[in-house]
């Protein structure tokens, strides 16, 4: 009798507590609430980490996230920044020094330069996701220090930057061995540097190439792709105008199913699902409109190419709808 009463009370205390706890938290995220909206109001500096952390998804969240105040929200243990909404130029980035981030997202941030890049890149030798997409003023000399600084970068977007040159990428290719994804669409490098990508270190860890609408590339860099980057699972050129596929015509190009029953989307026109069976391979053989031709490459995977020749919908494009 005396054991049940005890269970009783230890379940309502119990009870009591976890309501206690979740008031706290609540009282905890309205006071955070306020306190970024008038930020400048407030000494953020002497807060506790924790308490720094939850403000700092706050402001970013809400674009508050600024030059002037992200010195007193970041701390040693930070470890995401996304500034992608945030009104931030190059004084931000050279007032983070944490060894504990991993993630920055600076997408469309058009004040970041190659200056604060390789300040950021110093300071923060242990980065392995980076968003630079839209940051125009970011030059070879920003990504060069990323590809040295942090050499477990996993991934990397790069997408117009039109400032980039061959050399961001064949330093990418040199120093970074765990680099799996990798998008530069929009930019004006050529085969050369893709080529120093699919030979460099980083090959065989490659799963993902996204280099979308880059006019100066090549049938050339694709080869490069498909012969050395054994374990990639998504290559898109789409809109690459001097990409051919077979004898001057626009391809489509489908790799066949792996030992992992998945295929590999390569597409000029398209964007083609990775997970097509090998029954949709078979299907496809008989529509009137496509030819299939079979070629092997070293590593024993076979390559469809399916080349259009009349100007009728595609299979892709009716898969996508």
């Amino acid at each position: 009798m005396i054991s049940s009463q005890l269970a009783v009370e230890t379940c309502i205390n119990s009870t009591e507590n976890e309501q206690i706890m979740a008031t706290i938290d609540s009282l905890m995220s309205l006071c955070a609430f306020s306190v970024a909206q008038r930020a400048e109001e407030y000494e953020i500096q002497m807060l506790p980490a924790a308490v720094k952390d939850r403000l700092l998804r706050i402001m970013m969240s809400y674009g508050t996230v600024t030059d002037s105040n992200i010195s007193q929200l970041v701390h040693n243990g930070t470890h995401t920044l996304d500034l992608q909404n945030c009104k931030v130029s190059d004084s931000a980035l050279q007032q983070i020094y944490c060894l504990q981030l991993r993630t920055i997202l600076l997408r469309g941030c058009a004040d970041i330069t190659s200056e604060g890049v390789e300040v950021l890149a110093s300071r923060c030798p242990y980065l392995q996701v980076v968003d630079l997409t839209g940051c125009t003023a970011v030059t070879d000399s920003g990504i060069q220090a990323l590809a040295r600084h942090c050499k477990g970068l996993e991934v990397i977007s790069l997408r117009g930057c039109t400032a980039l040159s061959d050399k961001a990428l064949l330093e990418l290719g040199e120093n970074c061995r765990m680099l799996h994804s990798i998008y530069f669409s929009g930019t004006e490098v050529t085969d050369q540097a893709v080529i120093g990508l699919a030979n460099g270190v980083c090959s065989h860890s490659l799963k993902e190439l996204q280099m979308i609408r880059c006019r100066n590339l090549t049938d050339v860099a694709v080869t490069a792709v498909l012969a050395n980057c054994a374990n990639i699972r998504i290559f898109n050129f789409h809109g690459c105008p001097l990409i051919t596929g077979n004898q001057g015509r626009r391809s489509k190009t489908l790799l066949a199913p792996t030992r992992s029953n998945k295929c590999l989307g390569l597409c000029t026109d398209h964007t083609v699902d990775c997970d097509y069976q090998s029954s949709s391979v078979h299907q496809l053989q008989h529509i009137n409109s496509i030819v299939v031709n079979v070629m092997h490459l070293s590593r024993k995977i076979s390559i469809i190419l399916f080349l259009d020749l009349l100007s009728k919908e595609s299979v892709f494009d009716k898969k996508k709808r």
